[in-house]
């Protein structure tokens, strides 16, 4: 798997520390998913966060087209999902879609979207936003 980063470039989160670019913040968790992606289930990896806040940000990444698999191609939300859930030790849902569609209805009335506080994270500096809800089980 790879990154397509023809759009990519780069910049430093000390220059804007407070309002990031959706796109730069977005090629942040690209990089993050395609690190998570590369890692193996044996490695016994867990996710943290909640299961609509993975959905949401797989989505996220897989409405980029940025992650390709070896041939080029875009890889297709299902694929990133059934990896994701694999070497994360989640069970896949059944319905992954719909639960990235209600992530991103959020609007801050308990809890705002896993983008949104994602792009908050960055903007305090965290490096690892997505990865820091990874634990090795």
């Amino acid at each position: 798997m790879m990154i397509n980063n023809h759009e990519k470039h780069a910049f430093s989160l000390g220059q804007q520390p407070q309002r990031l670019l959706r796109h730069e913040v977005e090629s942040r968790l690209v990089d993050e998913v395609a690190r998570l992606l590369s890692h193996e289930p044996e490695e016994g990896l867990g996710w943290q966060g909640s299961g609509i806040d993975l959905m949401e940000a797989l989505h996220v990444v897989f409405a980029t087209g940025m992650l390709e698999d070896d041939d080029g191609c875009m890889l297709q939300f299902r694929a990133i999902v059934r990896r994701a859930c694999s070497v994360l030790h989640v069970r896949e849902p059944r319905n992954p879609y719909e639960l990235a569609a209600k992530a991103s209805r959020r609007k801050g009335i308990r809890r705002s979207t896993f983008m949104r506080r994602y792009q908050l994270r960055l903007g305090r500096d965290v490096k690892t936003p997505f990865l820091d809800e990874i634990a090795k089980n």
